[in-house]
């Protein structure tokens, strides 16, 4: 029973997690531009896991606060990312969880040095297989059983490209995805906050590595919305000491909301002059609510001064080198 109560304690470490994460969900003060940073955040750590990289201010948002995504931040299954799935999808129909993930046929003629795809034809039988092992896994408990879908579709990578990204999304939906605390990368940035193993990790290891990266990924989305709440509280202060405040804090709501604002953006959002929107801004800048993000006399850029500091594990990788904590012990 001993060997089990760590385990048993992260699970409950990792369900908590993303129990907060739905209740501040429904009452958080900065719900919504949370929910479009946390979105950001999964993406920039899916991107993570398919070996590349994109910075926050690459994304845009549009007026009702849909999330265009940076034109190559992700090289496999971007359209997955945030979209519904049903679970029986996932388990029994191959062909909607392809078109769910967006996978396409194979081009005919790859090029000369890319690597060939299968077709979708082949694969549709290769997710099948992936089904039929998936069933015979234990279903509950359902955070465990989703490290475990994952697992086997990175172990039998059914489509032949972008199958590490498709796992994580798979394996997400059937766990975190399941409450409100997900759009698919909460695991994945779990790890890369962590910079766990999880690679060459066993199927009992990667239990405990899961969930500690579900806790994780949680706990970072927390802190951003602890940290925009402290940011709205003082916005909303200085707001109120001003005589006239105007359409201040429609540009202080307009710049929560995405990495980075623009005179233009305000421009077009707000429906104001272009010197009324350069004066706001300057206004926001002057009270330390905004800071510029650009050195240019024009197409300058402003940012909250929020930044999301990203925590490591507290507890230690179990795949790391034991040696490598006592390396600098004699220094």
């Amino acid at each position: 029973m001993e060997s089990d109560t760590p385990l048993l304690s992260l699970y409950a470490d990792a369900q908590a997690a993303l129990a907060r994460i739905e209740e501040r969900r429904r009452l958080s003060p900065v719900r919504r531009p949370w929910k479009i940073r946390c979105f950001i955040a999964e993406r920039q750590a899916l991107a993570w896991i398919d070996s590349t990289s994109v910075e926050a201010n690459a994304f845009t948002v549009d007026g009702r606060g849909s999330i265009g995504g940076a034109p190559f931040d992700l090289t496999h299954w971007r359209q997955a990312v945030g979209a519904p799935v049903t679970l029986d999808t996932l388990r029994t129909d191959s062909i909607g969880l392809l078109d769910w993930l967006g996978v396409d046929d194979a081009p005919a003629s790859a090029g000369r040095w890319a690597t060939p795809g299968l077709s979708i034809a082949d694969i549709r039988p290769r997710v099948a297989q992936w089904q039929a092992e998936a069933a015979a896994l234990p279903p509950a408990p359902p955070l465990i059983h989703s490290a475990h879908l994952a697992l086997a579709w990175r172990r039998r990578a059914p489509i032949g490209r972008g199958d590490v990204v498709a796992s994580f999304l798979i394996g997400d939906r059937n766990g975190p995805g399941r409450w409100d605390a997900s759009f698919g990368g909460l695991v994945a940035l779990g790890f890369q906050v962590s910079g766990a193993a999880w690679k060459i990790a066993g199927q009992s290891q990667l239990d405990r590595l899961w969930l500690q990266a579900i806790a994780l990924g949680a706990r970072n989305h927390l802190d951003q919305e602890a940290r925009l709440r402290i940011y709205a509280e003082r916005a909303a202060t200085y707001i109120a000491s001003r005589r006239r405040p105007g359409r201040l804090k429609e540009v202080l709501m307009l710049a929560m909301s995405r990495p980075v604002v623009s005179s233009t953006l305000v421009t077009r959002q707000l429906g104001v002059t272009s010197a009324g929107a350069i004066k706001l801004l300057s206004i926001a800048t002057d009270a330390g609510l905004l800071v510029e993000r650009t050195g240019q006399s024009s197409y300058r850029h402003y940012a909250i001064p929020v930044t999301h500091i990203r925590h490591p594990a507290a507890s230690p990788d179990p795949l790391a080198d034991p040696q490598a904590v006592d390396l600098w012990s004699d220094v």
